[in-house]
């Protein structure tokens, strides 16, 4: 179990309050932007007015419409278009400053201005997402170029040389690093207190690598983590064996053997698709170094 310092709790609740502040500050100053957009567009109407037909400039109130949807999102795009309308028909239709429409002309108009500026804002909000789920598809095969690079420098090189001078100091040594290195990536994906096992000789788990010095297992845990073992299947939090463990245990295994387990801290009810692939690249990434290394073992 993590242990943890009853005091350490005043810390993430103020932490908690400046992130809300902050985020507060910053949709008052995307606000107060988008009120300037629409200032600055009715002092421009009221030049255009002298030279344009004054029912075409409640189509001018779009440009703030789209700056709103490209750099704030949705509800800024929705305020500038309604608010544009409210000031247009306000200022510019007759009868002035009242939001009466009386001219068919006016009407034919603001119909437009709304069904243009709800396509706008529908096509820009979809290219977002296109963009955002492209990038994360991007972040995710870089992540897995690097995941990839950096367990291969960890490969030993199959050498009958090498392979009869392999010592335990050695193999103990690369057990620890790619713990390790099994940890840092675990924890990119969530961070949360992880724990990384090995097979030993003797068939036995081995902690190999653990997020906190502090980060104690449970006999309990420990059993998660052997019947994860033993049978290959994933067990702890969010699964139906031994579910009230804190950890969610994840086999690394390959087609031949298991040769250790993952531990996170968290619910696997609540994992993402995107986090159990990248975790089960992580799990495949290091049973296939590993595997080399107890292949080696036995030709010392």
């Amino acid at each position: 179990m993590l242990k943890t310092d009853q005091g350490q709790g005043v810390e993430p609740f103020t932490r908690r309050r400046e992130d809300v502040c902050n985020r507060n500050k910053e949709k008052l100053k995307q606000f107060l932007m988008i009120l300037g957009m629409l200032a600055l567009t009715t002092i421009l109407n009221i030049f255009l007015e002298r030279l344009i037909q004054p029912s075409s400039l409640v189509f001018i109130y779009l440009v703030p419409a789209i700056a709103g949807a490209i750099y704030y999102g949705t509800w800024a795009s929705v305020l500038s278009f309604t608010a544009g309308f409210l000031i247009f028909d306000f200022c510019f239709v007759e009868p002035f400053y009242s939001l009466h429409i009386s001219k068919p002309q006016d009407i034919y108009n603001i119909t437009v201005y709304f069904v243009v500026a709800g396509l706008i804002t529908y096509l820009i909000n979809l290219v977002y997402h296109q963009n955002k789920f492209l990038k994360s598809r991007l972040d995710r095969v870089s992540l897995i170029e690097d995941m990839s690079r950096d367990f291969m420098l960890l490969m030993p090189i199959e050498q009958s040389s090498g392979a009869l001078n392999l010592t335990d100091s050695l193999r103990t040594r690369a057990f620890g690093l790619l713990g390790q290195l099994a940890l840092k990536y675990t924890k990119t994906i969530l961070d949360v207190p992880a724990v990384i096992f090995f097979r030993e000789d003797n068939g036995r788990l081995k902690l190999w690598a653990k997020s906190s010095v502090d980060l104690e297992i449970t006999g309990q845990e420990n059993d998660a983590a052997t019947w994860t073992l033993n049978n290959g299947e994933v067990s702890g939090a969010g699964t139906y064996t031994y579910s009230d463990n804190q950890f969610y245990f994840i086999p690394m295994k390959s087609l031949e053997e298991i040769i250790g387990v993952i531990g996170i801290s968290y619910n696997s009810k609540y994992l993402f698709p995107e986090q159990r692939r990248i975790l089960g690249t992580i799990s495949n990434l290091t049973t296939i170094v590993v595997s080399i290394w107890m292949r080696l073992k036995y030709k010392q």
